[in-house]
């Protein structure tokens, strides 16, 4: 007895049954299933019975009866799947045949080789067998196997294809092997016992790769799971065995032919085979390539990748403007892991990461990221998706780029996907970890990865076409400036031509009466180019200071000629900021004379001032018209967008909030319908040039006046 062989058709027929019983509690139903189910079935019968008899010493003929049985039922499996038709049901039917007549031969010339008188015991394991007429016929049946493999293979559709490639290979798998130890049995007239005992380990591997190879198939998707983790441990048992097994032969030959040192030899040999094995169950990244070769070869994706590459097309194809995209691409990546809340950042014009898309109003913060933040440059330098729990889990994994995970530098069940858009991290994607979505896998991290840079792109198109109208709509300023500019020109050679002539004629009625239509004329002609500028060409902002007070009451001068008239309320004394006074009286004239416009005369249009830390606040409260907080947070400051339709040309607000950042500031902005509009302008505060202390008090007085009798007009 041959402890080896008893061992190897035990491990065959216990992968079998356990198979077996997995594709019962799996069954979809149909006779293909039912065929490759039995096949499995008769697969443990053939391991368990030569395992068996090769304990109790079994007759020859016995061992035969089982493997013309093993091979004529995979045969019989394997042809089930051959595409039904006529000519082929034929085909099917002689093959079938064929394999039954080769099998009866085979176990009536074992029986016959034998003798009648009993059945002889395996003493030596294998009888030298006088004739091929027993292995002849089971070579024939295995052949007439792969013949089937073949014709199944050949005959199926493209698209049936990739999941049949598995299922074929395995069951080759077991034929070839049959016919390699038939073949040589036919040539030598005995089998080799090595080679005869070993195939129980291989048939167990080819078993395995039946179960992965049906899960390949549509039929069985859904019916038949298979865990990552029992198919890995189970697989890497079948490497080992089938690798000791190739290891046992080389040590065989190894001792055969080496003559008086061949004892020696094989020691050594199996020392470094042990010694590699070894270090293959214990290398952690051989074992991680192992688990990804066997998820990415043997099991169909965790995605339908048509399905949600489908879905994110169709989120980003709707039309609109940025956030609108943006809004659209969250919920296609969130999509992907069934996330309910989630936020969308973007990169702005000063390089912080703004929210600008969220999936619940809960979702929305105001909270700012900016370039040097962790997050950011782990996304920006390493372009991975992050997950929350991995890195409080495994922190080296991420380098411990976001400090000790009790900090709570990432929020807990997160995950962040980077919108990467050729190499510049255009922003990113903050997600909640649904709790039934288990720890991601490689197919996760690709899969979020390639939804980010898609989304990236498109958000990159949409920000770029957004520059380029405005920057084709700044052209079009500059070809009006340059018609504008002609008119002036005319109107200056109109005035030039009446100083010209003012003293030979000027003593002439006629003259002067020319000369006041001509020149009312051109104050005409002149006050509508400066309507159609709209401040609409701007220099590059001074950097010299100014008293905000004296401006103020300046401009409320100025702007008193409109009801209502605003009423200032600041403290006493000067109030020096870092820019050039024109500058500041451009954007508060503008600011007002907007109030003024959407303000009734029966109104209210009050200036607050107020100086907070190196701060000078200018607030502009009107109880106007007011805007919806959409308008303000999304267009009020893009140019070329009004309220006031063709009059206005809609760069007065962009340009106010330009100028004052320019120096350092900002401008604040709140707003309701029918209740009316606060402009807050945060302006630096400065300090006066010794020459310029004591002029604040006269001025501001001067001011004063000049305003109360503007205002008593």
């Amino acid at each position: 007895m041959s402890w080896f062989g008893v061992a190897s058709y035990a491990v065959a027929g216990g992968v079998s049954a356990a198979v077996t019983a997995m594709l019962v509690a799996g069954h979809p139903g149909g006779r293909s299933a039912t065929w490759i189910t039995a096949a499995c079935a008769v697969a443990a019968i053939w391991g368990f019975g030569n395992s068996t008899l090769l304990m109790l010493g079994g007759p020859f003929a016995g061992f035969v009866a089982l493997d013309v049985l093993h091979g004529t039922v995979w045969a019989a499996s394997i042809l089930s799947w051959v595409a039904p038709a006529p000519a082929r049901r034929r085909s099917k039917t002689l093959l079938v045949a064929s394999s039954l007549l080769f099998g009866t031969w085979s176990i009536v010339a074992a029986v016959a080789e034998t003798g009648t008188a009993g059945l002889p015991r395996l003493g030596a394991l294998y009888p030298v067998i006088s004739s091929q007429s027993i292995f002849l016929p089971l070579l024939g049946i295995n052949l007439i196997g792969l013949l089937g493999i073949e014709q199944v293979f050949r005959n199926a559709r493209e698209e049936q294809r990739n999941g049949l490639r598995f299922l074929c290979l395995a069951v080759g798998g077991i034929f070839v092997l049959n016919v390699f130890v038939y073949s040589q049995a036919s040539l030598v007239g005995r089998l080799i016992p090595f080679a005869w005992q070993g195939r129980g380990f291989l048939n167990a591997a080819f078993a395995v790769l039946v179960l992965l190879g049906l899960k390949r198939l549509s039929e069985w998707e859904r019916e038949l799971f298979v865990s990552r983790q029992v198919a890995f441990y189970t697989a890497s048992l079948v490497a080992v065995g089938t690798y000791l097994l190739l290891m046992g032969a080389a040590g065989y030959v190894i001792r055969a032919v080496g003559g008086q040192w061949g004892v020696a030899l094989q020691l050594i040999f199996f020392v470094a085979a042990l010694a590699i094995l070894v270090y293959a169950l214990f290398a952690s990244n051989i074992r991680a390539r192992a688990k990804v070769f066997l998820v990415k070869h043997f099991y169909r994706n965790k995605y339908d990748y048509r399905q949600e590459w489908l879905r994110l097309t169709s989120a980003l194809s709707r039309t609109g403007d940025t956030k609108l995209l943006a809004a659209s691409g969250l919920e296609g990546v969130a999509g992907i892991l069934g996330s309910r809340h989630g936020s969308l950042w973007i990169v702005g014009e000063d390089g912080r990461y703004e929210q600008v898309a969220w999936l619940d109003e809960s979702d929305r913060t105001d909270a700012i990221y900016d370039p040097i933040h962790p997050i950011v440059v782990f996304l920006t330098t390493r372009g991975w998706v992050i997950d929350s729990e991995e890195y409080r889990l495994e922190p080296d994994r991420y380098g411990n780029a976001f400090g000790d995970p009790a900090d709570g530098l990432l929020p807990r069940d997160t995950i962040i996907v980077p919108l990467d858009c050729q190499g510049r991290l255009q922003g990113f994607i903050v997600l909640s970890k649904p709790p039934e979505v288990d720890a991601l896998n490689f197919e996760d991290h690709d899969i979020l990865k390639t939804a980010g840079r898609q989304v990236a792109v498109v958000l990159a198109q949409a920000l770029a076409q957004e520059q380029l109208t405005a920057t084709r709509q700044f052209e079009a300023v500059n070809k009006l400036v340059t018609f504008l500019m002609h008119d002036l020109k005319n109107v200056v050679a109109q005035q030039e031509l009446v100083v010209a002539n003012a003293q030979r004629f000027g003593h002439r009625k006629e003259f002067v009466d020319d000369a006041m239509t001509t020149i009312r004329a051109g104050v005409e002609r002149m006050r509508r180019v400066l309507d159609q500028l709209r401040d609409a060409a701007q220099s590059e902002p001074s950097r010299s200071r100014c008293d905000a007070s004296k401006i103020i009451m300046e401009v409320r001068s100025r702007c008193a000629d409109r009801e209502p008239v605003p009423d200032v309320k600041m403290p006493e004394g000067s109030l020096w900021v870092n820019i050039d006074r024109e500058k500041l009286a451009s954007v508060l004239t503008h600011v007002i004379r907007n109030a003024q416009d959407a303000t009734p005369a029966d109104g209210r249009i009050s200036i607050d001032v107020e100086n907070d830390e190196g701060q000078v606040w200018i607030a502009v409260r009107d109880t106007g018209n007011g805007m919806d907080a959409a308008f303000v947070r999304d267009r009020l400051f893009r140019p070329f967008v009004s309220t006031k339709g063709a009059k206005g040309m809609g760069i007065g607000a962009y340009q106010v909030r330009e100028t004052v950042r320019a120096v350092g500031g900002d401008v604040e902005v709140e707003s309701e319908v029918g209740r009316g509009t606060t402009f807050r302008i945060r302006l630096p505060a400065g300090t006066p040039r010794a020459a310029e202390t004591d002029l604040p008090a006269a001025a501001r007085g001067v001011a004063a006046q000049q305003g109360a009798t503007t205002r008593h007009r």
